[in-house]
């Protein structure tokens, strides 16, 4: 709590504060014991020059050249005569979810797999689980003892009005907690059988690079949280049929930044020899302060739908690359599958890819599959109301859908 008048009002504080702002005033009085030292001859020092004593520094030839920052042209190592398209983290696609299954040659289904579709509806919900879940909202939302400027707020009738800032609990701190705690809860429902085959990393990275109808993709993004598995989740059955959307006039690189300097490596975040190094579910926060478009516009729904399948499709490909080689393309002989979750701690968007192949020009027959719902909510607002926390509109329905998920093979 901030140190106020009307805090120190109610404290004897605010009397120990004013005492020493009085006593700061005085002016000490000349008692001669500086003169009759000078007198004996004793030197006189302040304070000042016995703690901080002068330091005097010598200059130093440097011998050979000076290290000079390396210049974005032809001499860095990483430059190439050809034109990347990069992809990063903190970025959309202009184009959303449709310029995102061009990109990336996949089909939408509108719906989960019949696996998981049938686990949510025989799924029993339970009035103590939806306790638990509105605690661990209340804990990561309000409760959390972390208290930092939250970022500025904007009346959009009024771009040039500033409002107060917010203290409370920081978007990243508030979306892990609440992840943590869910997460918490579905192994404490699951136990032990289940848990043992799965391990959760924060932090990871994936990075690959692929070739589209001859223009070079590079993708570097990350992952808050990856729950890997000891076995590959099963490709989903049948057959799915479906048309790419049609993008005429733009490109399906539009909005991605075109450099010269890149790498093209892969990167998977665990070693393949790892027992539980399958992929089995990335999640992914979205904050709308650091995640936008290259205009500077607000990121649309389905801009935010985009996101989520390139996290995947990023994640399976790695994989796919890590296991059968950095030069592997065309159709792989066993698909991946890769669920994501990404969230603002709020809104929870859940998808799950298949990637069939690795051949994403225009003129391939095989695709890829996304599997996904629209996004919902957890609940409509988490506040106080009399000095007590309030959640309103709260939905469980986010928390069984990431239930099915991690209880999914």
């Amino acid at each position: 709590m901030r140190l106020t008048n009307k805090l120190y009002a109610q404290h004897i504080g605010w009397h120990f504060k004013k005492h020493w702002q009085v006593q700061g005033r005085r002016v000490p009085k000349e008692t001669g014991a500086a003169a009759e030292l000078l007198k004996m001859g004793i030197q006189l020092k302040t304070p000042e020059e016995v703690l901080n004593p002068p330091r005097e520094f010598q200059s130093v030839d440097i011998v050979g050249a000076v290290r000079k920052p390396i210049s974005e042209d032809q001499s860095h190592p990483n430059w190439h005569s050809t034109a990347c398209h990069l992809f990063g983290n903190n970025n959309v696609l202009l184009g959303g979810l449709p310029q995102a299954q061009v990109l990336t040659n996949t089909i939408e289904i509108n719906s989960f797999p019949q696996n998981i579709e049938d686990a949510l509806r025989s799924g029993q919900h339970s009035k103590a689980v939806d306790r638990n879940v509105q605690n661990a909202i209340f804990s990561s939302h309000l409760l959390d003892a972390q208290q930092v400027k939250l970022p500025k707020r904007r009346l959009i009738d009024r771009p040039a009005y500033i409002l107060p800032r917010l203290y409370g609990v920081s978007h990243e701190r508030r979306n892990r907690l609440v992840i943590n705690k869910l997460i918490f809860e579905i192994e404490k429902l699951c136990g032990r059988s289940v848990t043992v085959s799965r391990k959760l990393t924060d932090d990871v990275k994936f990075q690959t690079s692929l070739t589209k109808d001859n223009d070079l993709l590079a993708f570097t993004i990350g992952g808050d949280k990856l729950i890997s598995s000891t076995r590959a989740l099963d490709a989903v059955k049948g057959k799915f049929n479906g048309e790419l959307p049609d993008l005429y006039p733009v490109k399906c690189t539009v909005s991605m930044q075109k450099q010269h300097i890149y790498t093209e490596k892969n990167f998977y975040p665990i070693r393949a020899e790892v027992s539980c190094s399958h992929p089995h579910t990335i999640i992914t926060f979205f904050d709308k302060t650091i995640v936008n478009n290259v205009h500077g516009a607000d990121v649309t729904k389905s801009q935010f739908y985009g996101r989520t399948m390139l996290k995947a499709f990023i994640a399976a490909v790695a994989r796919a690359k890590q296991l059968y080689g950095g030069s592997a393309k065309g159709d792989l002989q066993k698909p991946i599958v890769v669920q994501c979750v990404q969230t603002d701690g709020k809104v929870f968007h859940f998808g799950v890819f298949q990637l069939n192949t690795l051949n994403l020009n225009s003129d391939s027959t095989t695709k890829n599959y996304w599997f996904h719902r629209q996004s919902v909510e957890l609940f409509t607002e988490c506040c106080y109301t009399s000095g007590r926390p309030h959640i309103e509109g709260f939905n469980s329905e986010p928390f069984y859908i990431l239930n099915a998920f991690y209880h999914n093979f």
